[in-house]
């Protein structure tokens, strides 16, 4: 498929100038003409480079809302795909979605078609929309896929947005160390050294620091980053080391709680939007474990899963994993007493959302001020250390 602008002539005569997505000039000119269009000229758009970058999350859920309208307009899949394919920006989405379109029109099923591309499709899109075909009710998965990117992409923007501001504060305040020990402190050292003034203790603290970040900077700053970056690779690389550190991370104080709250509450989001599929809770569970990161929460599905295939209920099986709050667990089994698991999960992810806002917004609260105490600690150290014994030569001073 390719992008073609051209100029027509409409029913009127009007000179008409637009874009399409065609196969060729053949089958542009066949495109407009189901349009009421004349093609008269056209040339087609280059390429642009990318084009298997990764596909944008907003494109994504795009997608899911233009497939959901035409679904629930009663358009068959194979013509939505047609117009998806035709109106995304994403040239990368564009022919994924062709070559879905010509497979779909060959007999394949949509969930298989979308099978072939894992990088876009992961294995819960496809799944979803599986049942989706299986209970007849595709517009139902298209919702619920939608509602789950947007809340996912809303989660991941807000703790990005939370962290900035720390992340930033870390910088400055390392530049402002860097140019303090390197350009100012050492002048107004030698300043205070030169005139003999009796030097108190911090400020040879002062000097000694001043003289160690001179001589070993790289160590300072080289160290914690080459500290991160095998710490990086390791978890990437070494499953009982991710374990591990992911144990450690839910045990930090504030740290620990958000962790595990946003990894809960991706869990319950997900499980919720399986079920309301007319997916089964043993399947549903196995879906919602691959949106947890943390591995120990993992484990802990893991664990939730046999105890419901052999035979407990699922309350019993959560309580048992001992990662939900006492309160989630109330929820489920008043869902589970009453048959009404939909207003359960609605609640559930109320519950969430409120939990996760929270506990990001007390995480930044306590980050900031306590940047803000290093830094403010650290200039006061310096005018102390400077100052200082200028202010006692003063008070020595005989007028």
């Amino acid at each position: 498929m390719a992008q073609f602008n051209y100029s027509a002539i409409n029913e009127r005569g009007r000179s008409i100038r637009g874009s399409m997505v065609a196969e060729n000039e053949v089958d542009l000119e066949v495109r407009l003409k189901e349009v009421g269009l004349d093609l008269v000229n056209y040339r087609e758009q280059a390429r642009k480079r990318g084009g298997g970058k990764r596909i944008k999350p907003k494109d994504m859920i795009i997608l899911c809302l233009h497939l959901e309208q035409l679904s629930r307009a009663g358009v068959p899949i194979h013509e939505a795909l047609a117009d998806v394919r035709d109106s995304t920006e994403s040239n990368a989405l564009r022919d994924i979605m062709a070559d879905v379109l010509e497979k779909v029109k060959t007999g394949s099923s949509f969930s298989e078609s979308l099978g072939n591309y894992p990088r876009v499709f992961n294995e819960i899109f496809v799944g979803l929309m599986a049942a989706g075909e299986k209970n007849g009710n595709l517009t139902d998965s298209f919702v619920n896929m939608s509602n789950h990117m947007k809340w996912t992409n809303d989660l991941r923007r807000k703790v990005k947005k939370a962290m900035t501001y720390p992340i930033v504060l870390l910088v400055v305040m390392s530049a402002v160390i860097a140019i303090l020990m390197v350009a100012v402190v050492p002048k107004l050292l030698d300043f205070i050294t030169s005139q003999g003034f009796e030097i108190p203790i911090h400020t040879r603290a002062l000097i000694w620091f001043s003289e160690a970040f001179q001589s070993s900077w790289y160590l300072i700053f080289g160290v914690p980053i080459t500290i991160f970056m095998v710490t990086l690779t390791l978890y990437r690389t070494s499953e009982s080391f991710a374990y591990w550190l992911d144990g450690r991370l839910l045990k930090l104080p504030a740290i620990g709680p958000t962790v595990r709250k946003i990894n809960l509450a991706r869990f319950t989001h997900f499980f919720s939007v399986m079920f309301r599929s007319g997916i089964n809770i043993p399947e549903a569970l196995l879906a919602a474990r691959d949106v947890v990161k943390n591995r120990v929460i993992k484990e802990s599905v893991d664990v939730v899963h046999r105890s419901i295939v052999e035979g407990n209920n699922l309350t019993s099986s959560l309580r048992i994993s001992n990662q939900f709050p006492t309160l989630v667990i109330r929820m489920f089994k008043v869902g589970e007493d009453s048959g009404n698991m939909n207003d359960a999960m609605s609640n559930i992810k109320f519950f969430y959302d409120r939990e996760v806002n929270d506990s990001v917004d007390a995480m930044v609260g306590m980050i900031q001020p306590i940047l803000t105490l290093v830094m403010g600690g650290l200039i006061f150290w310096v005018i102390a250390a400077v100052f200082g014994p200028l202010y006692q030569s003063f008070s020595h001073m005989k007028f």
